[in-house]
Parts: structure tokens; sequence; C-alpha cells
């Protein structure tokens, strides 16, 4: 089974090789080619020849060369040096200057005088095919792969003859307009390796040859039986300084008892958060963890989150392969080595673990009594059941007024959960250091191996200084490392007991070779991403995939050899043990509701529960559909590009004013790549460098944004009628469709062409357009409350001038009465009182607290028994100063009987009156002092027609909720009453505006306070 999952190996490194690990070799004498040795070759035998002689003494100095830097150079053999000018504009104007066969070459003994340089099989040198082809375009259809004699002659025969030379003077530059021209000479010599063979493919080749012993999860993720872990301290979630979900606390106990564990996490559902806290717990158990990146950007992310969540603690986590880390690793082990540090005397870490486990205990001892004092709020509220039900709802109630009101209860716990979580990072932060104090006192030397070991500029220098290092100890100073996967070599040896866990994140976006080499660094493996988004992209043909298979004798191996289209995260599904390692992540936390619903809906089956924002039903539609006319330039509809750079730029415009740091995030993703290219030139004609940097601004295909998110996103759909079926097709690949659409936050613009969507109605993109009328729905609309407990809380809190919203929906659960003020909200949870009364589920609250949403529980029998009490909290929890306004006072009660009326021209009417009521006395406060006549009369005039309207508008309440069938006049009598009040709303206006311009010489404010108080008078003397 070994040989075959090595065998595995091989034919996985070779695929990665031909899908873009090899550097083109464009110049054979570029700085980066090195230690030529020249030999003559002959075009009739050279398909044919697989080895030629060169001096010994050139072969040690090969040899020597080779294994001194073995990492970053590789030994190539070439025939037919081929000189040829490139004819271009601009940076492809230059030349090719390369050998026409190319093969990775060995050098192995043959003589005391001669040694012999050996390859597989020649191959054409891309390269020169493509500049050949400039003037001999057959040549261009050749497969770079089938070199036969016939076809070499045939290409030798298109060029000229230049004599055999054997050093770089007979080899000059070709002249712009010169003839092809090729040397009958084979070259051997020492090529830089590209950035991905030297960080992937040279320990693929360690791998497959069986230098090193292969991983357990690296073993399973190929096919073979793996047991499952022994000794691994299981994951304590209680004890992280975050809340998680139970699918969050599954991926935890996932990654300390699985071998191979998957965390599928669809868009925006906190995946680089989920990963962080596993790694938090990891470290707490006292293990090291390796997480590995599709790229740099994504490293950086998962930084960001990881130093949120250690504090202090972040000198444990350390970001390699990128930039000046090395120097930073090398400050600071210089410091360390130095003496300036201080040592601690004793290990601090165990006296804070046991203030954690009380911690533990006392918020757990806090969650225990509020779930059960919910439970009892519930009882006492019960209005059925006989005898022995009423005593148990008397001894409920009795219990329930001996403790704190539920509100404070939950507050405490809160308090109590957020300090643990603090002592949590200060018990991180203490380990750390004690790990450290552990070291320098007993294994200085190995700290001085390693800075020996980063220093060293040689591959195989620092390969050998690696290998002799104890690295259980170094990951015990940094037990987490962040590094993308083509710089993991640069950091990390090759070795199976690196790191007790590596986690790989965006593995969707991951071939399998690439991530074998961080398979190889770890006990276990997490493995992170989405079946349902866009694998990675490759070029290499199926049939070639086939030769291999065969090649490597792995056809019969116990998993699909499908490199092209199948994922790391494919691989890991297939090889998981159980279904119990397999963690799927259910709450999504970027998008607009409305901008994932559809996503939600289509390729999730609604298991997302959306916690963004509050939706407020009179914002501005999230999702906006634009129509374009259609005008065709080749295949690009450029009325398309001209709308979506308008909008561009009134989104530009409109945020000219705003700092840097609250500019909106924005991109723009085209479904096709010739409109990429259109937008991206205009793009860069129409904004400077400066504004691209404010809002972050990129145009992109749906590859591009793959990880990103924007505030708000432009989407060129690039359809129109008549656009081909493979175009189509592309648009509407599930996987292409919803990365597109799940990159937004806020709001997103979709541009379809005229007409387009008539050819295919039923498509994903007609589906999805058809979401935009729909996206008002999301909120469902407050039906009139039954419940006397809520009626009376809503008529306190409007009075306070909070907004009241009943059976809101949001996150998909229904609040009792979500309250709005000041900018924020706060969702009350009733209980004890009708249907409304079932207290939440322990979980709800969970969920809405990780959402954001301050919550306050109000039992019916702490409203009856201590409503001081209570409204004294929630007027803290809302941070008010005054509690009962008296401008609000007249409103509440009104407002909430025209609610439950359904009477929306009053309720239109009295929100108007509230307001110019308020701007008048505003204005007032700014004119004068309260101690002035001129401040008494205006306000007294002003009140007594306030309450002369709202007197009016009672009236027409107080007709419409008697029977009207008994007064036929009923309906002109509340129209003459809404006439009154409306000219009291309009006399305050004009009063209020007379206020604002106050000027020097009469301007009309005398004539406005004499008609507000004329009117008065009329309105309450017709009340009478």
């Amino acid at each position: 089974m070994r040989a075959m999952t090595r065998g595995l190996i091989a034919y996985f490194r070779d695929c990665l090789a031909e899908d873009g690990g090899d550097r083109l070799i464009t110049d054979l004498f570029a700085q980066s080619e090195r230690g030529h040795v020249f030999f003559r070759a002959d075009g009739e035998q050279a398909p044919g020849t697989c080895r030629w002689l060169i001096p010994e003494q050139e072969a040690q100095r090969l040899r020597h060369e080779q294994s001194a830097q073995r990492q970053e150079r590789r030994l190539m053999a070439g025939l037919f040096v081929v000189s040829v000018a490139v004819d271009g504009e601009g940076s492809r104007r230059g030349y090719v200057r390369a050998p026409l066969l190319i093969a990775e070459a060995m050098v192995s003994d043959e003589q005391s005088d001669t040694a012999a340089i050996e390859v597989d099989g020649l191959r054409y040198n891309s390269a020169v095919l493509d500049a050949l082809a400039e003037s001999t375009p057959w040549v261009a259809e050749l497969d770079p792969e089938q070199v036969n004699a016939d076809t070499l002659a045939r290409v030798l025969a298109s060029m000229d003859n230049r004599e055999y030379a054997d050093n770089a003077r007979g080899f000059p530059r070709p002249r712009s307009g010169a003839r092809p021209r090729y040397t009958p000479a084979g070259v051997v010599w020492l090529s830089a390796r590209s950035p991905l063979q030297r960080s992937v493919l040279f320990e693929l080749e360690r791998l497959a040859g069986g230098e090193v012993p292969l991983s357990p999860p690296l073993r399973q993720v190929l096919g073979e039986p793996v047991p499952a872990p022994e000794q691994v301290r299981a994951a304590e979630p209680d004890t992280l300084p975050a809340s998680l979900t139970h699918a969050q606390q599954q991926t935890l106990q996932n990654a300390a008892s699985q071998t191979l564990s998957v965390i599928n996490g669809p868009p925006g559902t906190g995946k680089t958060y989920t990963l962080s806290c596993l790694t938090v717990d990891r470290v707490m158990r006292g293990e090291s963890v390796l997480i590995v990146c599709s790229n740099e950007h994504a490293a950086d992310v998962v930084r960001g989150k990881l130093d949120g969540l250690f504090g202090e603690a972040g000198d444990l986590i350390l970001r390699a392969g990128r930039g000046d880390h090395r120097k930073h690793l090398l400050e600071r082990l210089d410091y360390w080595l130095s003496g300036e540090m201080a040592l601690a005397p004793e290990p601090q870490r165990p006296a804070l673990l046991k203030r954690m486990d009380s911690a533990t205990r006392a918020y757990r001892e806090l969650e225990r009594r509020f779930r059960r004092d919910l439970r009892r709020a519930e009882r006492a509220g019960a209005r059925t059941g006989g005898l022995w039900a009423q005593l148990r709802r008397w001894w409920a109630s009795r219990r329930l007024l001996a403790q704190p009101t539920l509100a404070q209860q939950w507050q405490q716990l809160q308090a109590s959960v957020e300090a643990h979580q603090e002592l949590a990072r200060h018990t991180l932060e203490a380990g750390a250091n004690d790990n450290l104090a552990t070291l320098l006192r007993q294994r200085r030397n190995q700290l001085s191996t390693l800075s020996r070991a980063l220093r060293s500029r040689s591959g195989a220098l620092r390969q050998d200084r690696f290998d002799k290092l104890d690295w259980s100890l170094l990951t015990s100073t940094f037990p987490v490392w962040v590094v993308s996967a083509h710089a993991l070599s640069r950091s990390l040896p090759v070795n199976e007991t690196v790191f007790d866990l590596v986690v790989m994140d965006e593995a969707t976006q991951c071939n399998l070779p690439l991530a074998l080499p961080a398979l190889q660094r770890a006990r276990r493996a997490v493995v992170v991403g989405d079946p349902k988004q866009l694998r990675h992209f490759s070029f290499l043909a199926r049939d070639r995939q086939q030769a291999l298979s065969i090649q490597h004798a792995v056809t019969e191996a116990p998993l699909d050899l499908d490199y092209r289209d199948r994922s790391l995260l494919d691989y890991a599904l297939d090889a998981v043990a159980s279904q119990e390692a397999v963690a799927f992540l259910d709450e999504h936390f970027r998008s607009h509701p409305a901008l994932i619903r559809f996503s939600n809906a289509e390729f999730y089956s609604n298991r997302l529960k959306v916690l963004t924002r509050l939706d407020d039903r009179e914002s501005d539609q999230p999702l906006r559909l634009e129509s374009c006319p259609v005008t065709l330039k080749d295949t690009v509809n450029l009325a398309e590009v001209d709308l979506v750079m308008a909008r561009l730029q009134g989104l530009v415009e409109a945020c000219r004013d705003l700092p840097d740091d609250r500019c909106p995030r924005i991109g723009v993703v085209a479904m096709s790549r010739a409109l990429a290219t259109v937008l991206e030139n205009r793009l860069l004609d129409r904004f400077e460098l400066a504004t691209l940097g404010r809002h972050n601004l990129r145009v992109g295909t749906p590859y591009a944004f793959q990880g990103e998110e924007r505030d708000f996103m432009l989407v060129a759909t690039g359809v129109y009628p008549g656009r081909s079926a493979a175009a189509w097709r592309y648009l509407e690949r599930p996987d292409v469709f919803n990365v597109a659409v799940t990159r937004v936050r806020h709001r997103q613009w979709l541009f379809v062409g005229e007409g387009a969507l008539d050819e295919r109605p039923q498509g994903l993109l007609a589906r999805y357009v058809a979401t935009v009328a729909q996206q008002n729905d999301i909120a469902i609309s407050a039906s009139p409350a039954v419940e006397a407990l809520r009626r009376e809380l809503v008529g306190v809190l409007e009075g306070w001038g909070a907004r009241c919203e009943l059976d809101y929906v949001f996150a998909g659960q229904s609040l009792d009465l979500l309250v709005r003020h000041a900018g924020g909200a706060l969702a009350i949870d009733v209980i004890g009182v009708g249907e409304a009364g079932e207290a939440w589920q322990w979980q709800r609250y969970r969920l809405l607290e990780r959402a954001g949403l301050a919550l306050f529980p109000v039992s019916a029998l702490d409203w009856s028994h201590r409503r001081d009490v209570v409204l004294e909290q929630l007027q803290g929890r809302l941070a008010l100063c005054d509690a009962e306004p008296v401008s609000a006072r007249p409103y509440h009660s009104l407002r909430w009987r025209l609610q439950v009326l359904e009477a929306p021209r009053l309720q239109q009417l009295l929100g108007e009156l509230e307001q110019v009521h308020g701007q008048v006395l505003h204005w007032l406060d700014q004119r004068f002092l309260p101690t002035e006549l001129t401040y008494q009369r205006y306000h007294d005039g002003v009140e007594q027609l306030q309450r002369a309207a709202l007197a009016e508008l009672e009236g027409a309440c107080v007709l419409l909720e008697g029977i009207r069938e008994l007064d036929e006049d009923i309906d002109a009598d509340i129209d003459a009453r809404l006439a009154a009040c409306r000219a009291a709303v309009e006399a305050l206006s004009r009063l209020g505006k007379e206020l604002a311009l106050l000027r020097q010489e009469d301007s009309g404010l005398q004539g406005a306070l004499d008609d507000v108080l004329k009117l008065a008078d009329r309105v309450s003397l017709y009340q009478r």
C-alpha cells in the first residue's frame, strides 16, 4: 500500500509540474541560468538519444553545485540552441535564445575521464515554439510532448544553420528582422527552479522518493487506512475567549479526535473565525498548529483574525513566508538570546489555569440559573391546568421573585462570560512566556541553531541546519505558524512531526499536490472550504493525466485521479473516516439578507441562518437590476460597459468627502474575460490610483474575487440576445454564479442586456433576477399585538422616543419586540403571557448574541411585581438620560391605537405633527432663553395648538373604534377633524420656518405666531 501511496505522490507531482510548475526558458544565458557545458548535437539521432558524454571534471562541478543548491536549481539538458527575434510592441519586443529541445537531466559516472548526461525524454521548449510561430505558423500546432525525427527535421529546416559554438560568445542576440537560426549544439546547465518548483515540487520529489516517513493525514487523503490519533487532549470550548455555535464546537472536537476532518463553510459563515478559535483551543491544550492558506493575502487575513483572539498573546503567532518576517523573527531571537528579556522566576500558567476553572464554573452556574428561571417564568405565566398546576405556578412565582430579574441575570451572565474570555487571553500569554523561559533556560542552543539556519542563503545548508533542529521545542515557543502554500518550504522542513495539527484554508481552490507537503508536516489535519464554490484552474489535458497515471502505475489506486477537476476539499470529503468528521457552518454574517437569500435557497437548501444587520424596510433596495441597451463590439456590450462605469463614477463621487477609512470597498465582477479586460482598461483610464486604493476598487472574473468581499458590488453579466451558448453555460455554472453573487455585504447592482432573459427564462440568472421583486418581503410586517404586557411596553418605550416593531424576523427568529433607539437595537423576549410568552430556547439567546443583537428578557411576573425595577434596567440598556421626555408623552398611546386600527392616513398625520412640533421647540430653544417673556408666549401657543390637534386625532380615533354602521355622517366628521389637524400642522410648520430664518427686520414671525394662537383657539372652541 505504501508503494502505491508514493506512486500517487509522483503522479500528482508530475500533474502539477506540467500544469504550470515549469518555468519558461527564454534565454539560455540569463543570470538565472549558469554552469553551461556544451557538446555537439546530431539532428538525425537527437529524438532517440537520451545520453551524452561530458568531461568528468565538468560533471563533478555540476554535481557539487546541484547538491549545494538542490532546492534552488535543477540540472537541465537541451539540444539545438535557437536564436529568434520577437517582433512586437513595448514589452513584447525582444528575443528568444534557448534550446529547442529540453529535459531534466542527471549525471552518472562513465569512465575515469568522462561522465554521462542522461534524460528520461526530450520535449519541445514551448517558449521557442511560440517565438518561431510568428514566422512559421504551423509550428504553433505542434504538441510539445511529441518529438519525432521527421517533425524535428522540418522545424530545423525552417531556420538558418549556424556553426557550432561552445561558449556564450558564440550565441549572440538576434537582430530585429533577422531569420531564425539554430546551432547544432547540446548543452547541460543548472537552471533556476520556478517558485512553484522550489516550494512544492522539490518536496514532492522527496516524499515520492521515500526520503521521509509519510504523515497520517497525507496517507489518509491518498486512500490509506489510518488509525485514530491517540493520547490527544480533548477540546474544551468553554475555556475559549469566544462564543461558539454547536457546529463550531464540533469542529474543535474533530480537530482533536480525527486524523482528517472537514469544515464545510458557505460564504460569510465565519470560516476564518472558526479556524482561529480552533487554533486557540489547540494552543491552550499545549499543541502546535500550522495554518496554510492559498495565497499571501488570505494568510494576512487569518493572521489579523488570530490577533483579535490572542490579544496580548500575539507573540505566539509567527506569520512566515512573506516580506520581512525572517528579519522580525531574527530580531526576536536576538532579543531573547541577548539576555535583555526578564524571565519570570516561577511559571504563571498553572495558577491562571486554576482561576480559569473557577471562572468557568462561575459562569456555567450563572447560565444554569438563568435557564432555570426562564423555565420558571414560563410556568408562572401559564393559564391552564388544575389545582396542582396552580400550586406549581405559585411556587415558581415565589422562587422567581426571590431572584434578580431575568434582565439582571442575563447582564450578569454576559459580564461573567466577558471576564472569563479576558482571563483566557491572559492564560494564553502566560503559557507563551512560560514556554519561552523554559526554552531559554534548558535549550538555548536550539535557538542559536535556528538563528544560524535562518541566516543561511544556501537552500542545502539551510535544510541541513533545519534537519538538526528540535522543532518540538521551537513550536512550543511559536505554537502557531501562518504561511501560504507556496512559501511553506522556505519556512519549515518537510518532516512528519513538526506540528500537531495543520489547517488547510480555502481548500476548494487548492489542488491536491499543492497541499501534500503541508499535510506531511502534521499528525492531524483540518480541511476548510465550500464544495459549492470554484475549484482551482487547470489546463492539464485529460489524456495527459491518463498517460501519467499509467507511467506511475497508479491506475488501480483507491481514489479518483482527476487532478484537473477535483480539489483538496473533494479528496478530503472522500477520505474522512465518518460523517461526524464533517462540520457544516450554518450562520451567515456577511451579506444583507436580500443578497444571500437566493444562494441560501438555491445552493444550501435554506440551511443558513442570516445574522446580518436588522433590515430597515424603508432603506434603499440592496439588490438593483440595471437593464442595458445592446451595442456590440466583438463579443462585448459597450452599452453595458458605459452603464457600469457611470454607476461606478456615481458611487465614487458620492464618497468624495468621506475619510479614507470610511470609504466603501467596491468591486466589479465581469462574467467573461473579454468584458473584464475592457472594464479594467476603462477603470484605469477613468480613475487615479489614489481613488482605486481608497475603495480597494478592482475588476475581475469570479475567480479573482473568491475568498474576498466588498461593501458594494457591480456584477456585469455580459449577456444579451444572441449571446453564445458557451457564455451562458459559464455564467450559469453553479460554482461560478454562487461566487459571483455572494461577495457583497451591503448593496449589489446587476447589469443585464435588454431582452437577454427572454432566451433563458428558467435559468439561474432569471431566477436570481426574480428575487429583486421579492426583496422587500424579508421582514414580516408587525401584526397588532393582543397581549397587555406588550401593549404596555410599547406605550412606555415609544413615550421614551424609541421605535417598536412587533414579531420582527431576524436571523430566522421571530422577535417578540424589536426596539430601535439612537441608532441601536434591542430585542425584548416577553415571557409568561399568551402566545408571545414562551421563552426562547437557550440556543436562540446564544445565536442572537453572536449576531451582535442586545437582548432584554421580561417576564410577566417581573412586570407585574417589579415594574419600576424593569423600567429602570430597560432605560439603562437603551442608554436613555430622560426616561420620558415631555414632548414624547402625548404621542405613544395614540400611535399604538392607530397601529391597531390600521389607519395609515392618521398615522402619517400624527408623525408630521410630532415632527413639526419638535422642530418648533428646537428653534425656540435656539433663538430665545426660557426666562424671556417672548419664549414663554411662543411656547404656550405652540403647546396649546399641539394639544388641540392631538385631541382632534384622538376624536377621529374614537370614531373609528366605534360601530360605524350606526352613524351615516361619521366619515364626514372624521374628515373635518383631520382637516383641523392638518391646518394645525401647516401653522406649526410655518412658525418653525420663520424661527429658523429669523432676521432683524419684520420677517413674518409675529404673523405666524398670531396664526398659531388664533387656530388654537378655534380648534379648542370646535372641540367644546
